[in-house]
């Protein structure tokens, strides 16, 4: 096999030598990648420390406790219309393409999944432990959900019809030759959850305010309303913000922003998670143990080693030969 590789590499052109060149180099690329950012995620899991909701610092933390619904109105999936923390759908049509070729009597027919439908939550839901409760914003974290399934069938699905909803759920079968593709992801209500990202605490003693910063959006908000600081502000009545009515503006925002830190200071405490401003650190939601998550990412960096290797030592091979023929 070896052997006739070898051959098919002495035989072909320049051009197809070239591309097989960029793809092996970008396959050792793409593995040197995976080597480091994997094994640099099993570290942070490994040596983050789990905290407790009432006495999690703020900043980047590891927390874990049972997944619950947040008052109002629920969060239902889609497709399955069951009630969950967060859901990811996709429906998809099978496209089919004719490639007569050369020869009309040999017509080949390839197909292809198009997308018609997708979405994913982006609701908030709460995380409880034995000390308090979270509100965890899922928007770009990397879930492993509770529940996963694919399915077919042979009609389109109207995400707001639930007489659409039970027909398509009525195809209950795992595979099959029919039209649509419904694929449904889900992290069920109750589930124990193993969670990475940022804590912040908004409101009580443990917020931490800026108070240069937030006076600073202040007037940045007030600026893009000329006809709101020119009522308030314009004292002179010659339609522009002077140099002593600005001091006067500025005086404003800072007196606006103190009031609001003392009304925030006397509040309920209200924690939160939420993606890392750093983008160097995950923001990991799943239903697996810290342990099985960690052990995942190992395993992606060692699958990255043997591509690094295979990929560098295919490239040398190529050029070795090439060489000297």
């Amino acid at each position: 096999m070896l052997e006739s590789l070898k051959q098919e590499i002495i035989a072909a052109d320049t051009v197809g030598i070239i591309i097989l060149l960029i793809i092996l180099a970008a396959i050792c690329a793409a593995s040197l990648y995976g080597i480091f950012r994997f094994f640099h995620r099993s570290r942070i899991i490994d040596d983050t420390p789990t905290s407790k909701i009432r006495s999690a610092h703020q900043g980047f933390v590891e927390l874990e406790g049972e997944g619950r619904l947040m008052k109002g109105t629920p969060i239902i999936s889609p497709l399955s219309k069951k009630q969950c923390l967060w859901y990811s759908y996709k429906i998809e049509h099978k496209v089919r393409e004719h490639d007569f070729g050369t020869n009309k009597m040999d017509a080949l027919t390839k197909s292809d999944w198009e997308t018609v439908n997708s979405g994913v939550s982006d609701n908030l839901f709460l995380l409880a432990d034995d000390t308090g409760i979270c509100v965890i914003d899922p928007e770009g974290a990397v879930i492993t959900p509770s529940f996963s399934k694919t399915w077919y069938g042979s009609q389109d699905y109207n995400v707001t019809d639930t007489a659409s909803a039970k027909a398509v759920l009525s195809l209950s079968r795992l595979s099959g030759n029919n039209d649509y593709r419904y694929t449904e992801k889900r992290i069920d209500v109750g589930e124990e959850l193993y969670l990475l990202g940022r804590f912040k605490t908004i409101g009580g003693r443990r917020e931490k305010l800026d108070k240069k910063g937030e006076v600073r959006d202040l007037l940045s908000s007030w600026k893009n309303k000329p006809d709101f600081l020119l009522a308030q502000f314009d004292e002179n009545g010659d339609g522009e913000i002077d140099v002593d009515e600005w001091q006067k503006v500025m005086a404003k925002a800072e007196i606006e922003v103190e009031k609001s830190f003392g009304e925030r200071l006397v509040q309920q405490e209200i924690h939160t998670l939420s993606k890392p401003i750093d983008s160097r650190r995950p923001f990991i939601i799943s239903v697996e143990s810290q342990e099985s998550i960690a052990n995942k990412y190992r395993w992606y960096s060692r699958g990255s080693i043997i591509g690094f290797f295979f990929g560098g030592i295919s490239f040398v091979w190529v050029i070795g030969i090439r060489l000297v023929s």
